[in-house]
């Protein structure tokens, strides 16, 4: 093991052996900072000895190392676009020429099972299998990182699909490659960037392979389609030089995040524009596009004072509300055992019965052992009169905020009397990487749109019940996913407070949580999906402690969702 010094100060225990050794520019070694944190350490095959590129590499580093550092304090992303980029955080100088970078790791999502990155070459491939919603609702995405960096200066340079990621669970993209970035007034050509983030949103809308020109040419669309939107037909002009505009007139962008916002989204930003979806249907060979779905996967504007460079919000979300500041961003471990969930739910004209939540248990402790029940509670709280609870299963009627305190109660009082309080919490992708993959198959194939998660403890301390709610286009998503993991063997995740009283579930090795003592449930109502899970904070291995486990674990199920919102309005 080798040891660097970052320009920071830090140290890194670089690996003997690289990670990947095929790059023509440089060699990668996994390394660890001093807080233990795995980095990707980028060694260069040739050094960069130019003072005014090691300088604007400096500076790019800083921007990076602040907002990486900062999320990471926060204990995860809040979705802000700035963290959407691969930023340098910190640079490896030797006798006064840089040696090479420290990067963060690519964030599992936008990984292949394979370990290889998802380009977007790969979804340029196959447009008529990917949602015409996704597609637009990704494209925003890739404006809103390029605005970012435009808003703080910066050229990367080469923004090709190859340095593009996605991730099929949600229309979210991630921005790698970035050794290049550049001070806009230090670039060779700061108009670059505009060029090619107008080839990624044409290529991202669009099936067209582009016009075959001549060796070496910039790439060219075969043609604007005539009923495209004319705002985005007029942005597409200006980009490629129609009708004689320089390289100066392509739009920032700004332009393009306003633009694709004000065609493909409602005024509100809760809901996509199906009849500018039916564009894309028709020149991707799609069927027409399904009801208008929200966007809730773009995330929201950070909490004040975090540093993200946007001159205005930019959030494109259905319901544009600031995280919460006291959010911790709850931290990730494996669910504990295998779980089997079965689906016992009454139908009634196509429609879930709105008035019974039906929950159902999975294991109960850390074998595969699992005991079946089903329960019927009473109708929840009367509503405002008028309240159509049949709204809220599709997504495009659906007027409940996504946010913790629609979904989740402050607290709530188990069967046995005792109080738990909300501890922790915050949005997530539907998909994580613990998950076992008929999991993320099943997510993903049912088109959830987003996870919340809950943390609750008990007055006294002693007992943690994580609780994760999944949002569904409709209740015909909701209910196929479950139906389709019946009786199979699933790993879901559990969720912990970043620090303080809780935080020690998820730093436990694997051995001592399977062996711990837990309750966990499931149930399925209107268009979302729930899982909660208990278990005592020391990690207790005691079966006579189960009732005390399941209490919390199968009442929050009843409180949780659309009903904790609409119960009060």
């Amino acid at each position: 093991m080798v040891v660097v010094a970052g320009l920071s100060g830090d140290s890194y225990d670089v690996d003997g052996e690289p990670f990947y050794a095929a790059g023509s520019r440089s060699v990668q070694y996994l390394c660890r900072d001093p807080r233990g944190q795995q980095r990707l350490y980028k060694l260069y095959r040739t050094p960069v000895t130019g003072p005014d590129a090691i300088e604007s590499a400096r500076q790019a580093m800083l921007s990076g190392r602040q907002t990486v550092l900062t999320a990471e304090a926060a204990g995860g992303s809040t979705g802000d676009a700035a963290e959407a980029v691969n930023w340098p955080i910190d640079l490896v100088l030797r006798e006064g020429v840089l040696a090479g970078t420290v990067l963060p790791l690519i964030p599992m999502d936008f990984l292949q099972p394979d370990g290889r990155p998802r380009t977007l070459d790969q979804l340029w491939a196959a447009p008529g299998q990917v949602a015409s919603y996704f597609r637009a609702g990704l494209a925003i995405r890739l404006s809103d990182i390029v605005r970012l960096l435009e808003d703080r200066q910066f050229v990367h340079g080469d923004l090709s699909a190859k340095n593009v990621l996605w991730q099929p669970a949600a229309p979210l993209a991630y921005l790698i490659d970035t050794a290049g970035l550049t001070p806009i007034d230090a670039a060779y050509d700061r108009f670059k960037d505009r060029y090619d983030l107008a080839v990624l949103v044409y290529r991202t809308l669009l099936p067209d392979a582009g016009a075959v020109g001549a060796p070496g040419a910039p790439w060219q669309p075969s043609g604007v389609p005539a009923d495209l939107d004319p705002r985005v037909r007029a942005l597409f002009d200006r980009a490629f030089g129609n009708g004689g505009f320089g390289r100066d007139a392509r739009p920032s962008a700004t332009e393009w995040s306003d633009t694709l916002r004000a065609v493909y989204l409602t005024p509100d930003g809760a809901n996509y524009v199906p009849e500018a979806l039916a564009v894309l249907d028709r020149h991707a060979g799609q069927p027409a596009s399904a009801p208008a779905t929200p966007t809730v996967a773009f995330g929201s504007p950070a909490t004040p004072g975090s540093p993200t460079g946007w001159s205005t919000p930019q959030q494109p979300a259905a319901y544009p509300t600031a995280p919460q500041p006291n959010s911790a961003n709850t931290a990730l471990k494996v669910i504990l055992g295998v779980l089997l969930v079965v689906l016992v739910i009454a139908i009634a004209v196509g429609a879930v019965v709105l008035t019974r939540k039906d929950s159902n248990k999975n294991s109960a402790s850390g074998t595969s052992t699992t005991t079946i029940t089903t329960t019927t509670t009473a109708p929840p709280t009367s509503t405002t009169a008028g309240f159509d609870k049949n709204t809220l299963n599709k997504q495009s009627t659906d007027k409940t905020p996504f946010t913790a305190d629609a979904l989740l109660p402050q607290s709530f009082t188990d069967s046995k009397g005792v109080v738990f309080t909300r501890h922790s919490f915050g949005p997530k992708d539907c998909v994580s990487s613990n998950m076992s993959q008929n999991v993320k198959t099943a997510l993903q194939n049912n088109n959830c749109q987003q996870m919340m998660t809950g943390v609750y403890l008990d007055a006294s301390e002693k007992i943690l019940t994580s609780i994760e709610v999944f949002a569904f286009p409709s209740n015909t998503e909701a209910q196929t996913l479950y139906n389709g993991l019946k009786g199979q063997d699933q790993i879901w995740d559990v969720w912990c407070p970043t620090q303080g009283v809780g935080s020690s579930v998820c730093q436990a090795n694997t051995d001592t949580l399977f062996k711990a003592t837990y309750s966990s449930w499931g149930s399925q109502e209107y268009r979302y999906l729930y899982e909660s899970y208990s278990l005592y904070i020391n990690l207790a291995v005691d079966s006579s402690l189960e009732p005390n486990l399941e209490a919390p674990s199968r009442t929050i199920l009843n409180l949780v969702g659309p009903d904790n919102y609409w119960k009060t309005r």
